[in-house]
């Protein structure tokens, strides 16, 4: 065999060699992209579980404080009232002293 048909078959091989590492690395991309888009979906279904669960503790909490608000205001609006009422009594006891003096 005669030296350029030895080029002719290294640059034959050497091609060959070339298309296998492109197609090679064509799979290795879309394998790459699609483990990427699995991650994603995986990664975003997770934080949205995640949100939800943070969203729902915080209406939790936040239905706790306002039932608290809430008893807070009618124990105040008791208390205004019994002191009302007792002032009030005190009052009319002033303004009969006051009449019969």
């Amino acid at each position: 065999m005669d030296t350029i048909e030895k080029i002719r078959e290294a640059e034959l091989a050497s091609d060959a060699a070339e298309k296998n590492a492109v197609v090679e690395a064509d799979r290795i991309l879309a394998e790459a992209e699609d483990a990427a888009a699995a991650l994603k979906v995986d990664l975003t279904r997770e934080a949205k579980a995640k949100a939800e669960g943070l969203l729902k503790e915080a209406s939790s909490k936040s239905e706790a404080i306002l039932s608290e608000a809430e008893e807070n205001a009618k124990k105040d609006a008791a208390a205004l009232r019994s002191s009302v009422e007792a002032k009030k009594d005190e009052a009319v006891k002033l303004i009969l002293d006051d009449l019969t003096a």
